[in-house]
């Protein structure tokens, strides 16, 4: 058994001074001020310092595309056709990339990592600890709106250059899928793969993380396509979402912000504003950040929820956006994202409020045990 005692912890619903975390059997065994310690605990002393779940992202590309290797080593993207949701990232992630050691040092413990947006449907991600215990190998379809880029490896098949083109290719797999459903007979059967895989969609048994280039129009595109399939879908990204905030609140989506702190390196990218997370939460929209790593390094997650604070969320709401939020975006509020009795003893104790630009985890636990001490 572990005891985290002292600190003040911030348990994603509430903050108690002066508290006790138990942790017994990789779950959390009670939070509060008047917690008994069984004789023989492993106490950790967190006495002026502050604890937190472990943090969360919810979009990133981790043990696909490894550190210090060149883009030709990177499995996020595959050119086998626009078309590919059989393609699992379960199959390729490399659980030794460097990437999820330096992210236990930034105190991110669970992370979304999937394909990559050169496809029209680009295949299925997973949920993992950073320790490298997998939690979903299925967790999320990847579907990504916006013109596709002329390749250096070509497929068979075309890949649409408009945006109007991703959503048409999108809606005809999606027509495809419905009819396979109803009758499979009258439906190209070589791509039986495909469309049992998009059923799942269809069937909101496998949610979809529906990705955006740049452009707010893409929103729109994204909104109809949710409603017209009745899709269990993320928005990722949302550059310009700010302009378009009553609809995404009124539509019900949860999106996925950033990265944030990206230069405006080209037109496309004028719609990017630190502040557009922040707007959407104001209005009420689930949000979550992402570092989109390689983009920004998976350890500095907790810094973009920092740069929210500094546009205007307040630190509970920027806290929220890297750990309770992404747990309910992606389904696993039931064993991560907050400090409750029965979830899992992810935890960091930081030597200061973790949105502070000082500070650093002293102490990282992840399934109750410790796997980082810095004192």
């Amino acid at each position: 058994m572990i005891a985290i005692k002292g600190g003040t912890v911030w348990t994603g619903i509430d903050t108690i001074e002066n508290g006790v975390v138990l942790i017994e059997d990789k779950k959390i065994a009670a939070v509060g001020q008047n917690v008994s310690i069984p004789y023989g605990c492993d106490v950790i002393d967190a006495h002026g310092k502050f604890v937190t779940p472990g943090l969360i992202d919810a979009h990133s590309h981790i043990g696909l595309i490894p550190e210090g290797l060149d883009w030709e080593y990177s499995d996020v993207n595959d050119f086998y056709g626009p078309i590919t949701p059989q393609m699992r990232a379960i199959d390729a992630i490399d659980l030794r990339d460097a990437a999820f050691s330096d992210a236990l040092n930034g105190g991110v413990t669970t992370v979304y990592t999937g394909p990559g947006s050169a496809n029209v449907i680009g295949g299925i991600g997973l949920v993992l600890k950073t320790t490298g215990r997998v939690l979903k190998e299925e967790t999320a379809l990847k579907a990504a709106l916006g013109p596709k880029r002329s390749r250096e490896y070509r497929s068979k098949e075309p890949y649409p250059s408009t945006r109007m083109g991703s959503v048409a290719l999108l809606k005809q797999v999606l027509e495809e899928t419905r009819l396979w459903m109803e009758e499979p007979n009258k439906v190209d059967q070589g791509k039986r793969h495909v469309y049992a895989i998009v059923a799942r969609a269809l069937r909101r048994e496998l949610p979809v993380k529906i990705h955006l280039s740049t452009s707010p129009d893409e929103i729109t595109a994204a909104i109809r396509l949710i409603k017209e399939y009745n899709l269990d879908a993320s928005i990722d990204h949302v550059f310009g979402g700010d302009l378009l905030a009553e609809e995404i609140k009124r539509a019900g989506i949860p999106v996925v912000y950033g990265p944030m702190m990206l230069s405006r390196l080209y037109s496309g990218f004028k719609y990017v504003n630190d502040r557009i997370p922040v707007e959407l939460s104001k209005h009420g929209v689930l949000v979550a950040l992402m570092t989109d790593h390689p983009v920004i390094p998976q350890k500095h997650l907790r810094l973009l929820a920092t740069v929210a604070v500094r546009n205007g969320a307040s630190y509970d709401e920027a806290l929220k956006m890297i750990t309770v939020n992404p747990a309910k975006i992606l389904h696993m509020d039931d064993s991560v994202g907050t400090i409750e009795v029965g979830k899992d003893a992810d935890l960091v104790v930081w030597n200061d409020h973790p949105l502070r630009p000082s500070s650093y985890p002293i102490c990282v636990v992840v399934d109750g045990k410790v796997v980082l001490r810095n004192f």
